[in-house]
């Protein structure tokens, strides 16, 4: 029978995961507090109106996202870019850089508006569905080998 002994590096390795995946976790919780203030459920001083709602937004999705994937790719040999849950992670991320694209250029008037996407209550929601399916994907991928 062989074991396998951990060494340091991996231990550090598992440590950094781990502590990303809080990371990750508490960029969400602040992403909740943001998402209330868009819905004026809560008074944020920073969230004055619509766009800086949708900025913020799109900050802490963003962070929330890269808090997970690509530390867990830097510092784990066992990642795998070709999992099912990897590539669902990069086309829900693509789909939330289209959506921040669309409505600030639809905020900004260089592009028309389209109805239903680039409208505010329904950005706010569209980019929160995407942020959180990759979020929790990406935090499956770490428990989950696939």
């Amino acid at each position: 029978m062989t074991t396998i002994q951990e060494t340091d590096s991996s231990r550090f390795s598992n440590i950094i995961v781990n502590i990303s995946t809080v990371v990750g976790a508490l960029l969400g919780v602040l992403y909740i507090l943001v998402l209330l203030a868009a819905f004026n459920v809560l008074n944020l001083q920073l969230i004055t109106d619509n766009f800086s709602a949708f900025v913020g937004l799109a900050i802490f999705g963003f962070a929330m996202c890269v808090s997970v994937f690509p530390i867990r790719a830097n510092f784990q040999k066992d990642f795998k870019w070709q999992s099912i849950l990897t590539i669902l992670a990069i086309i829900l991320g693509t789909l939330a850089v289209v959506e921040v694209i669309l409505v600030i250029l639809a905020d900004l008037g260089i592009m028309a508006g389209i109805p239903g996407i680039t409208t505010y209550p329904n950005a706010f929601i569209i980019l929160s569905v995407i942020v959180f399916a990759k979020w929790i994907s990406a935090t499956v991928h770490i428990f989950v080998k696939i």
